[in-house]
């Protein structure tokens, strides 16, 4: 049986990783694999009637290992193993998915209204934020493009339309005081809202600078997340082409999310330019009501608390939390290119560390930060991970499915590999409680968990409109602001500037050249452990920061 069952999972990490080359007992996160990958793979072979979750694939991460490990669990043990977000994507959470609202609450529910769940904490917590700072920009987030096509009017909103009624996020608002907790409530029906503009031919700007000016009143124009749709969209047409720009909160959709609404709102235009039908894969019809449950299950679970309580329970690096504001003013940045060759050095480092690559840039932030810090003990930074649940297909749905949680590497004084496996062995122990929210883990120390956040991002979402024929995309750009005092965003073939990572801070807490030099650090240190993963992490000089 195990060989069986060997094969078929072989057969589906090779195909979902798009390499033959694969061997069994070759390491899927060390060979490309990330999060939400892993999430088809997992959620394609229970599909296949393998009792297999996201946990068990982080702990057996080869074909070989995973076989024998399914083909020695029993059911309880199986079930009992798997308690992750993938519970409550289960029939398992059926009742509390029932129970997610009261019943009085029930009654409340405006008829037009088709859902109503109670909005995640970090929803709330964007929205609160936005209000508590008077910021419009926080939590704004903005896109655009140039299509190179004929642009129809007709056609493109009713494009809009057909997206907006495949993705409930679109048709959200958000109420936080007529229900006895926050509410998430997606209408029936919106009205999605478009405007369009021709570019001035003969005028003394050009239709990107055009809707670039859009975007920039749109930030003076607060989203009122009391009422749908939180999304904007802005066309400014030229002779054989078109700029687009897009306007949403946040709190309905991530950097996946919304770049799963612009694929498919592309895709669905491409189709009806060649006047066929829009051809797009079924959705799963309960991932919020799932991942709220699996929140609310986090919540209630002392083990959680007390595991996040004890990952974070250090001093925080940078700041005194006393000085801390209601939401950081990120508006400095630092940035630098990651060539090709580069990239491809750090890929080979993280297969021969047996790590992703993902764990591996995480580890050499975690030194680079000490070095900057002079401190080689106790690191604890922000990690943002994917919270999408176990549901099949749930990579295709527009909503807010991440979280922010703090990674403690106990000693910094290690190899490149070593700190690269302290990356994959924190993810694998934080498996099962990556839904308990950042609120309440911050609610219980009484203050921030952490001041630095690191974020991986490869959006390889997009390369499906490569496969549409009556249109092009390029010309990207993205805009946005985050509370966090200091982020570290690592992007692989970002839509903006490529591979590259940028370095956004708080000029009013972390000095602009302490930055500055953290980014050059940190862009020694990559090169270093891409060159000898297996070498101990330093640098040939490195010279201590004073503490910010």
């Amino acid at each position: 049986m195990t060989a069986s069952v060997t094969d078929l999972l072989l057969d589906l990490i090779r195909t979902h990783l798009g390499d033959e080359e694969i061997g069994p007992d070759d390491d899927f996160y060390a060979m490309g694999g990330d999060s939400l990958t892993a999430l088809r793979v997992v959620t394609e072979a229970q599909g296949r009637g393998l009792s297999v979750s996201l946990r068990d694939l982080l702990y057996y991460p080869t074909a070989r290992d995973l076989a024998a490990h399914l083909e020695q669990a029993n059911t309880s043990e199986q079930a009992s193993a798997g308690q992750s977000l993938g519970a409550a994507a289960s029939g398992a959470a059926g009742p509390a998915r029932a129970g997610l609202l009261d019943p009085v609450d029930r009654a409340l529910v405006p008829d037009a209204v088709t859902e109503a769940v109670p909005a995640s904490a970090l929803q709330v917590g964007m929205i609160y934020l936005c209000e508590a700072s008077g910021d419009p920009e926080l939590y704004h987030s903005r896109t655009g493009w140039r299509t190179r096509a004929a642009f129809d009017e007709k056609l493109f909103r009713e494009a809009l339309t057909t997206v907006s009624r495949r993705h409930p996020a679109l048709r959200t608002s958000f109420d936080l005081g007529t229900f006895s907790v926050p509410v998430q409530l997606v209408w029936a029906e919106v009205e999605p809202r478009l405007t369009v503009e021709p570019a001035d031919q003969d005028g003394p700007h050009t239709a990107a600078e055009l809707a670039r000016r859009w975007s920039a009143e749109q930030v003076k124009r607060p989203l009122d997340w009391s009422g749908a749709p939180l999304l904007r969209c802005h066309v400014v047409t030229e002779r054989d082409s078109f700029q687009v720009a897009l306007s949403c909160h946040h709190a309905i959709a991530d950097g996946w999310g919304l770049g799963r609404m612009i694929v498919d709102l592309l895709t669905v235009y491409d189709a009806l330019l060649r006047g066929v039908a829009p051809d797009l894969p079924e959705l799963p019809a309960t991932a919020h009501q799932d991942f709220a449950a699996a929140e609310a299950a986090a919540i209630a679970s002392p083990e959680a608390a007390e595991f996040w309580r004890a990952e974070a329970d250090v001093p925080v690096l940078l700041i005194d939390p006393g000085v801390r504001t209601a939401a950081a003013n990120a508006v400095g940045q630092h940035a630098f290119g990651l060539e090709p060759e580069l990239l491809e050095a750090l890929r080979s480092a993280a297969r021969r560390s047996g790590a992703s690559l993902k764990a591996f840039v995480l580890g050499v932030h975690a030194w680079t930060l000490g070095a900057w810090l002079g401190r080689d003990q106790d690191i604890v930074t922000g990690v943002v991970v994917s919270t999408r649940p176990e549901t099949a297909d749930s990579d295709l749905v527009v909503g807010l499915y991440l979280n922010t949680l703090p990674m403690r590497f106990v000693r910094t004084a290690r190899s490149w590999a070593e700190l690269a496996g302290d990356a994959m062995t924190a993810e694998r122990r934080s498996m099962p409680h990556r839904a308990f929210p950042l609120a309440q883990i911050e609610t219980r120390l009484g203050r921030p968990a952490f001041d630095v956040t690191f974020n991986y991002t490869d959006f390889h979402l997009y390369e499906g409109l490569g496969n549409l024929t009556a249109l092009r995309a390029d010309g990207w750009w993205v805009e946005g602001k985050p509370s966090f005092p200091f982020r570290v965003d690592f992007e692989v073939e970002g839509l903006e500037g490529g591979s590259r990572v940028v370095v956004d801070f708080d000029p009013d807490l972390v000095d602009p050249n302490q930055a500055e030099h953290y980014a050059e650090l940190y862009r020694q240190a990559l090169a270093a452990a891409a060159e000898d993963p297996s070498a101990p992490a330093q640098l040939p000089s490195v010279s201590r920061a004073v503490r910010a």
